[in-house]
């Protein structure tokens, strides 16, 4: 079994009298995608800060690629690609130069650089534009760093809020990149509010609230009784039926049942026999989850 890729250990961090992150703990696996999510001010640049070693925790133990961030060991830079509030490019300079600069930094071979922008290009006018940077839109600012945090397909991909001023070509490209980046084995860190792109590219989701990391659990039907849907045609015979275990109105939309039960485990098998004995055609019986917006909505209605 791999080693994770980063491993917290009972995390937390101060300032000053403040407390930021407390016991905060995660594992993360080779070529995995987690999501962190939270309010504004809940310490999410905070730990992403921690785990790249521009900030030291107050206590408890940080690995990130078996190195520990705070000793700075140019090897771990190496092998970690981040997109962060800045874009991080000299504006004086073209993309072409400023990559030319930061494959360098990285070790790689001129002909790395090359392939990789050549793979780039594919989906992007950024390459060869003579324009200095500094003359970009946000959004082709943001494709700048997008395209500084995967050359060299690094090991470890670190995004605070990468999504934000994308266009719709230029988030599909992200997206790509993402999960190529995850064939290669990498494991990456997206942190945003944009739900959407969690929802598209994570894996798992981990929310930041009052300083404790708690992963986000699919509340669905199995755990919550709630919403459920049925493939099937429309009859009367067979909304007659679900009204009968239906706990408040139900829909029937693109050719589906939609409709809410108080106690699925039992009520589920029971209807479905009663369907199948009265003839009624199924063609798919499943819970609906929750999106990752509702459930965070209800954890704060909640407090």
């Amino acid at each position: 079994m791999s080693q994770p890729a980063i491993y917290l250990d009972n995390v937390s961090k101060a300032f000053g009298a403040q407390t930021v992150l407390k016991g905060i703990s995660l594992s993360l696996s080779p070529g995995s995608v987690y999501g962190l999510v939270g309010l504004n001010g809940a310490g999410k640049t905070t730990l992403i800060r921690i785990i790249l070693g521009l900030l030291k925790s107050s206590s408890g133990a940080v690995s990130v690629l078996g190195h520990d961030p705070w000793k700075h060991e140019p090897e771990l830079y190496r092998q970690t690609g981040v997109m962060l509030e800045s874009d991080g490019f000299s504006g004086n300079l073209t993309f072409h130069r400023n990559m030319q600069i930061f494959a360098a930094a990285k070790g790689l071979a001129p002909r790395e650089a090359l392939d990789y922008l050549a793979q780039f290009r594919q989906s992007t006018e950024l390459v060869d534009s003579r324009k200095k940077v500094k003359y970009f839109s946000r959004g082709q600012k943001m494709q700048c760093a997008m395209a500084r945090a995967f050359l060299g397909w690094p090991h470890l991909c670190l995004f605070d809020e990468p999504v934000a001023a994308l266009d719709v070509d230029a988030y599909d490209h992200f997206c790509r990149l993402v999960t190529r980046a995850c064939e290669r084995g990498a494991a990456i860190i997206i942190s945003s509010h944009q739900l959407d792109a969690i929802e598209d590219l994570c894996d798992s989701v981990g929310i930041l609230q009052d300083t404790h990391l708690k992963p986000l659990e699919n509340h669905d039907v199995h755990s919550s009784g709630r919403l459920w849907k049925i493939k099937a045609d429309f009859s009367p015979q067979l909304e007659s039926r679900i009204k009968a275990y239906a706990s408040d109105e139900i829909v029937y939309k693109d050719e589906c049942w939609f409709f809410s039960l108080r106690e699925p485990k039992l009520q589920i098998p029971a209807l479905i026999r009663e369907l199948i004995n009265t003839g009624e055609s199924l063609y798919e019986v499943s819970p609906v989850a929750d999106s990752i917006r509702t459930r965070i909505r209800k954890i704060y209605l909640q407090e």
